[in-house]
């Protein structure tokens, strides 16, 4: 049999205001081409079809038409992943109906009731797919609590989850006929990151490759640079199929094709996507832009230009040299003038910080009054993964940041009532 593997996609996303949409079209309509030349059995999206929990009408309109695309070629089995609302994959899943090809995993499923999906073949074999979604960190673990216990206790829960996945995926296989798949949106401990969402990959998300189930391939999200899985596991992370961040700069992109027969290791074949602008940071004179502008062609182009003395026509002269490309930022280099860039501080460049990081500069700069910072800025972005994500946030034990204030200041006297 074989399987497309895509993964990744953020539809919706903006790079420094500019929208990525013509991207998408444009390498959207490369993996259909592709999905319909190699004709594969199925066709595996795994994980983050969006880039936000709320997307806007023309992109999911635009999901929904690639996916029938792609279903009247196989069947279809996407993944939720962190930046994925289930309530929208189950409205997906509703109104596509029972006999749909799509199929939305929106949550984890009991292994012996959706988890392991099975997909006729050719010669009678049957491929089994064991699925799993994203699983957020502080459904499962005290985010005020020890942090040196966050990682072991998130990881120990997947581990978990994969485990009883593996026992229904291999239950009675036979492998003269059968084939063993997972798939899954999960940040595995050891792989190169890129542009993720940090609050979705810090160590704590981090889970151990040794639980996956032993299966023929592994297909993986969550990753954006295209990858093999680490360790000696067979699988690999799709990545996005366009550059999404600065962070990505220079990758090149891929669908990942996999033939697997029973009894027989994986065949893995990587078609190269060519759909989308890239990413291109410059760092030069006007003189030396000039010279590069054939080469630079429609880019999407941080510039940054070398002067002897700031000049307010900056950016209309470097507009003028680079006409075709998409020039999101001017950043002026010249003696005596800094103009300051908002980086991570952990030393990635081109990436955008989110908001809990935002939040966590502010806690530097200013501090709090009375608490510890560190639970506040952990509670911050629980609260704020929880708005993106569209769930509730439990609000833990009032005392629990009041702990650090003097037991004497909390008593009513005569003083302080």
């Amino acid at each position: 049999m074989r399987v497309l593997h895509t993964s990744d996609w953020h539809l919706g996303r903006v790079l420094h205001k500019e929208p990525r949409a013509q991207d998408h079209d444009e390498v959207l309509e490369e993996i259909i081409t592709i999905a319909r030349t190699d004709k594969p059995h199925l066709i595996v999206h795994s994980g983050d079809l969006f880039d936000h929990a709320t997307p806007s009408h023309p992109d999911q309109k635009k999901a929904l038409l690639v996916l029938q695309e792609l279903e009247a070629v196989a069947p279809v089995v996407v993944l939720r992943g962190n930046h994925d609302s289930a309530s929208l994959f189950r409205v997906f899943a509703t109104a596509a109906g029972p006999r749909s090809r799509i199929h939305y995993i929106d949550s984890p499923r009991d292994p012996k009731n959706g988890g392991v999906l099975r997909f006729p073949g050719p010669d009678d074999t049957v491929l089994r797919l064991a699925v799993l979604p994203f699983v957020h960190a502080n459904r499962h673990l005290d985010m005020l609590g020890d942090p040196d216990r966050w990682r072991s206790a998130y990881a120990d829960r997947i581990g978990a989850m994969e485990r009883a996945l593996a026992d229904e995926l291999l239950r009675d296989f036979d492998p003269r006929r059968d084939i063993a798949m997972f798939t899954a949106h999960l940040h595995l401990n050891g792989a190169n990151l890129s542009s993720e969402r940090k609050a979705h990959i810090a160590d704590y998300y981090a889970t151990d490759i040794a639980q996956i189930p032993a299966v023929s391939y592994a297909a993986f999200g969550h990753i954006h640079k295209p990858q093999p899985l680490p360790g000696k596991v067979t699988g690999h992370y799709a990545g996005s199929p366009i550059q999404l961040d600065f962070g990505e700069l220079g990758e090149t992109k891929s669908v990942v094709l996999v033939d697997v027969e029973p009894g027989r290791p994986a065949e893995i074949t990587l078609r190269e996507l060519s759909g989308g602008r890239r990413l291109r940071c410059f760092h030069g004179t006007l003189d030396e832009l000039r010279t590069e502008a054939a080469a630079i062609g429609r880019d999407l182009c941080q510039v940054t230009i070398r002067t002897p003395a700031p000049d307010s026509t900056l950016s209309e002269q470097v507009r003028a040299i680079i006409p075709d490309a998409t020039v999101l930022q001017v950043i002026p280099d010249c003696p005596g003038q800094t103009l300051p860039i908002v980086t991570p501080d952990d030393g990635v460049a081109g990436i955008e910080p989110d908001m809990p990081e935002l939040f966590d500069r502010y806690l530097a700069s200013d501090g709090t009054k009375d608490v510890l910072a560190e639970p506040v800025s952990r509670m911050f972005a629980d609260i704020w993964s929880c708005l993106e994500d569209e769930r509730p946030f439990l609000v833990p034990e009032e005392d629990t940041l009041t702990q650090p204030i003097d037991a004497d200041l909390r008593r009513p006297t005569e003083e302080n009532l």
